[in-house]
């Protein structure tokens, strides 16, 4: 057995007779106080254990006190009592009093809040200690983190619940977020995604795809399908995997003009829009085109007066400077608008029209 006397406490208190189910004063006597103690609290002294602390026309059953100053509220139920029901009148309590750290507890569960969050009620509970159902010594660490008078009074126990409040908020919107992330990427491919994929298919048959086969196979709704187009215009059977949204972007388009800088260009492929864009700038900025050279992969250059590297370099008409075009569509697009930022130009100076 432990010879710490706060782990035997919770030792005894998990056993189903140390827990009372008679009273709240029984829950209060032979839990709450018993556990406050050991936390550094002095129980016997009521101007830091506040017993019934008035808060407006009602009560709270202790307010925890250091220098005047009250730090957490403790409302206690019976053991066999819900703690829903009870949480929205002592969080309230807390909010109006301006107390950080709240309690709400029937001696078996102790519901932790910081109430001067933003959000729901729920949302503002950083923690749920168990006495039946966690191991008594990672009961104590968690009471000692955020319950106990010394990392309380001086404002360490309130950091320790912001983090864990933080952290539970990161994890539920990231768990919230990576399908949607996913879901994007499959629908309007990263670069980052299509590189990898086309490196792994390489590897694996000694051929690389093109970027936009990769961004169309990225695009099917199964994978038992060979590579083609995914197609949305018809409603799944019932034994069908129901079809993802429609594709955004330029990836099943081909272009046929161009507005570009005022002028009217026609093209026939999305090879020549790009060509197209760093012609024309280069002619309005000949000194100062070689800035192009910026703009990199994660793994190669876009533009480069060396074309050992590319996959399929073609030169830039009147410079001495190449491009990669073994990109799909929707790239293509990006390396355009990048090429007119980085001269100042505004997105709006360029227009496609595509079938």
């Amino acid at each position: 057995m432990s010879s710490d006397p706060f782990i035997e406490l919770l030792n005894r208190l998990q056993e189903e007779s140390g827990i009372p189910h008679e009273s709240e004063e029984a829950t209060k006597q032979a839990v709450i106080l018993p556990i406050l103690s050991r936390l550094g609290w002095d129980r016997d002294n009521i101007r830091e254990v506040v017993p019934e602390y008035r808060v407006e026309n009602g009560r709270v059953d202790y307010c925890l006190r250091v220098d005047g100053k009250s730090l957490i509220f403790v409302e206690a139920k019976r053991s066999d009592q819900p703690l829903e029901r009870h949480q929205e009148q002592l969080l309230e309590y807390s909010f109006r009093e301006g107390v950080e750290l709240a309690v709400l507890t029937n001696g078996i569960a102790w519901w932790l809040y910081l109430p001067l969050r933003t959000g729901s009620w729920e949302q503002r509970k950083f923690f749920t200690i168990d006495l039946a159902q966690q191991n008594p010594v990672a009961v104590a660490d968690h009471f000692k983190a955020y319950l106990a008078k010394n990392p309380v009074s001086n404002g360490t126990a309130t950091k320790n619940a912001t983090r864990a409040l933080e952290g539970r908020d990161r994890e539920r919107l990231t768990t919230e977020t990576l399908p949607v992330a996913w879901q994007q990427l499959l629908d309007e491919p990263d670069e980052l995604l299509a590189e990898l994929v086309a490196e792994r298919v390489e590897s694996l048959c000694g051929h690389q795809p093109t970027s936009d086969q990769v961004a169309k196979f990225l695009a099917q709704p199964s994978t038992e399908k060979p590579i083609a187009p995914a197609k949305t215009e018809t409603q799944p059977g019932p034994d069908q995997p129901a079809a993802r949204p429609t594709i955004t972007g330029y990836t099943f388009g081909r272009p046929s003009r161009i507005s570009l800088l005022g002028s009217i260009h026609t093209v026939s492929s999305w090879k020549e829009v790009l060509l197209t864009v760093s012609e024309e700038v280069a002619k309005k900025h000949p000194t100062e085109f070689d800035k192009v050279t910026q703009l990199k992969g994660r793994k190669r250059d876009y533009f480069s007066p060396d074309y050992r590297g590319m996959t399929r370099p073609e030169p830039i008409p009147g410079t001495e400077i190449y491009v990669e075009t073994n990109l799909s569509a929707n790239d293509i697009m990006k390396r355009c608008n990048q090429v007119l930022r980085l001269f100042g130009y505004d997105e709006a100076a360029l227009a496609v029209e595509a079938k």
